[in-house]
């Protein structure tokens, strides 16, 4: 393949109607709309229903990155624990059990008022080291922030990873205690729920969040965990090889999007954690830097789907808006293939994600369909058929 590659993923991108119309379809994005018109559209379904159904309680990001990068999921049932500590460089030995975490804000009676603390991060790398520093347990543990409200919890020691999470998935409701789901798993519950209470316990008047309370942002005293795992399962083989290419690099934030591109040979660029157009800054510049040295620039945005998550239809269509500001470095002397798609839908009108197919368009390939416009309900019109991220890049990459 002569052309290179341009694989920028929005993440969560895709919606569902509300009132006949998505953020997406109603956004201003001129960019958006000229490559969707002079190149060609359809659908993709990044995971099969069973593999969707499969983890229908839990984070669906990683799995869809996975198959977006052409891999088989059934194959690479990886759980998020050891994803999200491997994509935020947190060392991580095989066959030790990593959760994923969340800084969460709790009432009295532990009742959750705010799964993600106010997507706040003040004082959240000052809290995670009194942690460490003052949680006790009969095992070796790290616990770090990895990025926003994120965290990740190790327990350095072979433990199952079949136990429940303590997030109840929705606020007012009490967070659950965790609990093995099979004999193995009885220590694994225990010595978790252990922590969580130990950590409650040294964080609920940490000085931190009484400077949140005076900014007024919702304290971070709760950890809320899920996704236990206790093994990574390369994914073989190695993206490059599997499509012959030199060199590809992932520009991503700390967790699970790196990781799974780390785990089938991509480099990587770190987005720091910035506002969102600084964000959108930083990954734009480094898409036009890496095409001098790599084949393959898989670009991942997060911004639109944390606005989902918090049912802010305007926000999200206002970052689209912005985004497509930024696409207007490819409508001049771009001479390679730009791919545009996203990973799953998130239903601003739900705050969750939701199985279907989603938007894809591909520019520079030399085709055009009648598509004229790039929204949920414009590229059903295209060539691209629900085809699997397989058969994406085999189409892209002229396979």
């Amino acid at each position: 393949m002569n052309k290179k590659v341009v694989y920028l993923v929005i993440d969560g991108l895709a919606d569902t109607p509300f009132n006949g119309k998505t953020p997406l379809s109603v956004a201003k994005k001129p960019n958006l709309d000229y490559l969707a018109k002079n190149g060609v559209c359809g659908q993709i379904l990044t995971v099969k229903k069973k593999a969707w159904d499969d983890t229908a309680r839990q984070s669906i990001t990683h799995t869809a990155t996975i198959g977006l990068l052409g891999y088989d999921v059934s194959k690479f049932p990886t759980k998020r624990g050891p994803m999200e500590a491997v994509g935020s460089d947190v060392p991580y030995k095989e066959g030790d059990l990593a959760l994923r975490a969340n800084f969460a804000t709790v009432d009295k009676e532990l009742k959750v008022l705010d799964r993600r603390a106010g997507r706040n991060s003040l004082g959240l790398d000052e809290i995670a080291r009194y942690i460490n520093e003052h949680v006790k347990l009969q095992s070796d543990f790290a616990f770090r922030r990895t990025y926003e409200h994120r965290g990740v919890l190790i327990i350095k020691q072979k433990l199952s990873d079949e136990i429940t999470t303590n997030d109840p998935l929705k606020k007012g409701e009490k967070v659950k205690k965790i609990t093995p789901l099979n004999k193995g798993g009885e220590i694994s519950a225990r010595i978790v729920q252990e922590f969580v209470d130990q950590a409650h316990n040294v964080i609920e008047y940490h000085p931190k969040n009484s400077e949140r309370i005076d900014a007024k942002i919702p304290v971070a005293n709760y950890i809320l965990v899920r996704e236990a795992g206790n093994r990574l399962f390369a994914l073989m083989p190695p993206f490059p090889v599997k499509f012959g290419l030199k060199k590809a690099v992932c520009i991503s934030e700390n967790g699970a999007t790196k990781a799974a591109c780390l785990l089938s040979g991509f480099q990587s660029e770190t987005v720091p954690e910035l506002p969102f157009k600084e964000t959108l800054d930083f990954i734009f510049d480094n898409i036009e830097d890496s095409l001098a040295e790599y084949d393959f620039v898989y670009a991942h945005i997060k911004g639109t789907d944390e606005a989902s998550h918090d049912g802010d239809f305007s926000k999200k269509k206002k970052m689209i808006e912005e985004i497509d500001k930024k696409m207007e470095i490819f409508k001049k002397d771009f001479e390679d293939i730009l791919v545009v798609t996203t990973d799953h839908l998130t239903s601003t009108e739900k705050g969750e994600h939701v199985y279907g197919p989603v938007p894809v368009l591909v520019y520079g390939k030399g085709k055009k369909d009648s598509v004229d416009a790039f929204d949920e309900i414009s590229v059903k019109k295209g060539m691209i058929k629900n085809f699997s991220g397989l058969q994406l890049l085999k189409f892209v990459m002229g396979r």
